[in-house]
């Protein structure tokens, strides 16, 4: 029985490090040609891509199937984790405002076939994080969980930043993560699609990954802005900036074991920056340093 199990991990151990990653294509879309967009994301089912400016400004609907370019808004830091419903038919945002000549945000949703605004929370000095749960909008505003109004089967997770540290909130129960230690300074972070494992980045140490207990601490090395790429690979850049500006970057594909970094090689003299993944990870969205967007197409094993 020792040696069947002994086997059997080895077995598993061997299938989780034989992860395969090619690049199949890498398109231009056409239609930002003139620039100006940044910050990809895609819809659930990869039928479009949510589009901004590199200050997050207004959201642009691109239409993968006949590609065209729709403008949704112009509101300020509309882009800046912007979350879609299951079914893509509405987005929910933070919209920033200015009150006295202090910013301000307020979280609003929005119907994209009519166009048509709800606010949510009015603009306030409380930082907010949103997500859309089953499409039913949560989030959490002064350390505070507003769940969903009505009952969902997913957890309602929400992760997000306070204090430079990571705190989960689930189901309205608020707990902090410091699975890099209490002193680190924790960005980007963000929960697996199944709701199983967290990727943040540590300032100055790298990307990890762990369990939603904050446990079972990988590190993937550098990855900037990363992004969930399915459950077992994620997308972000090994960027290099002069302290204002980004000088040169590469979006990379990465396992969640940390085994494998892919490159995904971008057509000569573009640099590329900010990726996203579709859902599947078939797909991986980025733009170059002038605001065009490029979709690779990918092929995961």
């Amino acid at each position: 029985m020792k040696k069947l199990f002994l086997l059997l991990l080895l077995v598993l151990t061997q299938w989780s490090f034989a992860q395969q990653v090619n690049i199949l294509s890498v398109e231009k879309i056409k239609e930002t040609n003139d620039g100006g967009y940044y910050h990809p994301k895609f819809s659930p089912g990869a039928d479009y891509l949510l589009l901004t400016k590199m200050n997050y400004q207004g959201l642009v609907q691109y239409t993968l199937s006949d590609k065209s370019l729709k403008i949704l808004n112009h509101d300020p830091g509309a882009g800046y984790g912007v979350k879609m419903s299951a079914d893509g038919s509405s987005i929910l945002y933070k919209k920033v405002e200015l009150v006295q000549n202090r910013r301000h945000n307020a979280l609003v949703s929005q119907n994209l076939q009519s166009g048509e605004k709800k606010v949510l929370v009015k603009a306030t000095r409380e930082p907010i994080t949103a997500e859309l749960i089953n499409s039913q909008p949560v989030y959490v505003q002064g350390k505070k969980m507003v769940k969903a109004p009505v009952k969902t089967s997913a957890p309602q997770q929400v992760i997000t930043i306070e204090n430079q540290k990571m705190v989960l909130y689930t189901n309205g129960n608020r707990k902090e993560i410091t699975p890099s230690g209490k002193d680190a300074s924790y960005i980007w972070p963000s929960i697996s699609p199944d709701g199983k494992q967290i990727v943040y980045t540590v300032a100055g140490k790298g990307t990890f990954i762990c369990s939603v207990s904050g446990r079972n601490v990988v590190s993937i090395g550098k990855l900037n802005a990363p992004k969930w790429a399915g459950n077992n690979f994620l997308v972000g850049m090994d960027d290099k900036d002069n302290g204002e500006k980004i000088i040169s970057s590469d979006v990379l594909i990465v396992s969640a074991n940390g085994k494998l970094r892919k490159k995904i090689d971008a057509p000569e003299g573009v640099m590329a920056i900010y990726p996203a993944a579709s859902a599947s990870g078939n797909k991986i969205a980025f733009s170059s340093q002038k605001g065009e967007i490029y979709i690779a197409n990918v092929e995961l094993k």
